[in-house]
């Protein structure tokens, strides 16, 4: 009879809180910092490039969340190749909105969740605030529910990428800098995508408390008119609750959907394809709730 006794099991350690503490403001202090760019503003020189770098920024970040981390990494409403599907997380990542899977993962608890306990930001459990940027300050908010997404950590670039998601915005940083000097950081990007940063962060809060409710989809998520315009489409909020896998979010002829518009655009180019439509009985609702 063997007398070798077998080795001991040694579990991984836990992360120490003074690590997750680290850890935490390295993640929340790049979205932060941009919006504190506004204080810069009085020590750079204003031109006529300033407003048009700002709005560039804001729709490039904003489309990389809405065509990006929303309706691709979130809900797989179209398909692509794994290299734009990288191009397009890199986009995203320039928003400084944390990383393609930790925001995917976030923004699916939200659907299993809806203004229910495990929502991540309810306006309706846990107010305004707390909807609109409370819930990003909270540690175990930051550090992500990867078991939903193993559709994507199966790639190991996204799981870099998603690690080090400051390194697109770095790059636009340098890229600013080299064509507008500190104006266009400033004003280009920090501006940019702190205004970006603030229409995402809008959807959660004003999303789901001012507007209209055509589908009965048993939360408080709304339309808004302001939000479907200046969000890229992804404002049409209780549409989207309606059909989450559709790449079509703005369902009636009014409804402003830039980001369906690129999805379509790249579909032309055959960059995706398989794009997905809202149901046809989701739509004769929307046009019936209009009469």
């Amino acid at each position: 009879m063997s007398s070798e006794v077998a080795a001991p099991v040694v579990l991984p350690r836990a992360p120490s809180v003074t690590f997750e503490r680290i850890r935490h403001a390295l993640t929340v202090a790049p979205g932060i910092a941009v919006h504190f760019a506004v204080f810069a503003v009085p020590f750079v020189e204003f031109t006529v490039w300033s407003i048009p770098a700002m709005l560039f920024t804001a729709y490039l970040t904003g489309l990389g969340v809405s065509v990006g981390y929303h309706r691709y990494f979130s809900h797989r409403s179209y398909k692509t190749s794994r290299v734009f599907q990288f191009l397009i997380a890199c986009v995203g990542c320039a928003s400084l909105q944390n990383g393609p899977l930790w925001w995917a993962s976030t923004h699916r608890k939200h659907h299993a969740h809806s203004d229910e306990e495990g929502d991540p930001h309810s306006p309706v459990l846990h107010g305004f605030w707390h909807s609109h940027i409370g819930w990003m300050m909270s540690r175990k908010t930051t550090q992500g529910d990867y078991a939903r997404m193993k559709d994507f950590t199966v790639y190991p670039e996204l799981v870099w990428l998603n690690r080090l998601f400051m390194l697109p915005a770095l790059a636009c940083i340098v890229a600013a800098y080299g064509l507008m000097g500190w104006n266009g950081v400033v004003w280009g990007y920090c501006l940019g995508t702190a205004l970006a940063f603030q229409v995402t962060l809008a959807i959660g809060s004003i999303g789901h408390l001012w507007g209209p409710q055509p589908f009965d989809n048993g939360d408080s998520s709304r339309n808004n008119l302001i939000l479907g315009i200046v969000a890229l489409g992804d404002g049409w909020h209780n549409n989207h609750h309606r059909a989450p896998s559709s790449a079509q979010q703005g369902f009636r002829q009014n409804e402003s959907d830039l980001s369906f518009n690129i999805i379509r655009g790249f579909e032309r180019l055959g960059l995706v394809w398989d794009v997905k439509l809202p149901p046809a009985a989701a739509l004769q609702e929307a046009n019936a709730a209009a009469r």
